[in-house]
């Protein structure tokens, strides 16, 4: 009876913690979705572009200043290793080198700024996650995203569009807070990071790849094809963001957990079905909403349509990703995103050129689609035949 009990306390409370981090989210994406399409609608194609590509600018330098601490810290962390203080120095000190440097280049306040912050925000969510400080990391998501809407909006009717940018970079500040707290609950001392080196570099290297496949895109059109034509495919980036709700609440849920040895198989399953409903949802949704919402951005209906597909297979690439990262195979992640990379660059250069912006949408598809086959080939050949 005792066992049994136990059976259903620890489902409840996994279900509970599950449930935190899934309206979280929800409730985080639906205000940054709608954030961003009331900043599409007010800025137009060509300002929205180049709004997006500034945002791509300081994402790249901002991964390139996290050194791979997110995912180090939240394995680690789950582990039950005191490793913050060290990572949290280094890379507080790599975003402010990297943020002065982006000053001289493009000479925008805003975009360095928002480096700094982004990385501020960056380790301390990473952290709660590896402590599995759901309510916390709950709390801190939403607060963010309201920061967001309040600092951005404002100061775009103070400083115009490129207040937009400024007021995301300040929405990240409040959060310092848990770095502090960071220090102080950890020994400084750069033993762990040591001894960690080769998990953390693997992992840096990934976030490179996969933010520079989230972004390089935007850092391709903007020059290639002009800012009209990158809003119009922004917009139906942010469709996808929104159909991928669901896949990354469950990531940041089975990540600690696929660290800590439980590999939660249904859920994943079970999330890669939805992801396919979710498919067919925005194909059948974009035809509708969008000439009703977004008069000005025509071309993002067929956008939105191919795009949709890209969610079945970024899908199974959060499971997958999930599980090596979980048993500290991160070199197999890290090659996935490599080829993401490679297939999304030559599909953008040579399907752009033929088929316009729908050329650059699929481009999308077929990166998630490669990726996809990697990590499912490599898991069947080598990690189930170890098991």
């Amino acid at each position: 009876m005792t066992r049994n009990w136990d059976k259903i306390k620890n489902v409840t409370t996994r279900f509970r913690d599950l449930t935190t981090i899934g309206v979280a989210n929800v409730v985080s994406s639906s205000i940054s979705g709608i954030f961003w399409f009331y900043i599409a609608a007010l800025l137009g194609t060509e300002r929205y572009g180049e709004v997006s590509y500034f945002i791509a600018v300081a994402g790249i330098a901002s991964a390139i200043s996290f050194l791979g601490a997110g995912n180090t810290i939240i394995v680690y962390t789950a582990k039950g290793e005191k490793i913050q203080s060290p990572i949290f120095f280094v890379s507080s000190i790599s975003s402010v080198i990297a943020s002065i440097i982006l000053f001289f280049i493009f000479y925008n306040f805003s975009v360095s700024l928002y480096v700094v912050g982004y990385i501020i925000f960056g380790l301390a969510t990473s952290d709660i996650l590896g402590r599995k400080l759901y309510k916390s990391y709950s709390k801190y998501l939403i607060t963010q995203k309201i920061f967001t809407v309040v600092f951005a909006v404002s100061f775009y009717y103070l400083m115009g569009y490129q207040g937009v940018v400024f007021g995301i970079a300040l929405s990240f500040f409040p959060y310092f807070i848990r770095l502090y707290k960071g220090f102080k609950e950890s020994k400084f001392e750069f033993s762990p990071i040591k001894s960690h080196f080769g998990f953390m570099m693997n992992s840096y290297v990934l976030d490179l790849s996969r933010t520079f496949s989230g972004y390089t895109d935007k850092l391709i059109v903007a020059p290639i094809f002009g800012f009209a034509i990158l809003g119009n495919y922004q917009l139906g980036v942010q469709f996808l963001s929104l159909l991928s709700i669901l896949p990354a609440i469950v990531y940041q849920y089975i990540l600690p957990h696929d660290a800590s040895g439980n590999p939660n198989i249904k859920l994943k399953k079970i999330t890669i079905f939805i992801s396919i409903g979710l498919a067919i949802l925005g194909i059948l949704l974009a035809p509708i909403v969008l000439p009703i919402l977004f008069p000005k951005f025509k071309e993002a209906i067929e956008v939105i349509q191919i795009i949709s597909l890209a969610i079945i297979p970024s899908t199974i690439n959060l499971v997958y990703i999930s599980k090596f990262l979980g048993i500290e195979k991160s070199k197999v992640v890290l090659v996935g995103s490599g080829i993401y990379l490679s297939v999304q660059i030559l599909s953008i250069f040579t399907l752009g050129q033929f088929f316009g912006i729908n050329g650059i949408a699929t481009s999308i598809v077929l990166a998630s689609s490669s990726e996809a086959i990697f990590l499912i080939s490599v898991n069947r050949m080598f990690i189930e035949k170890v098991n």
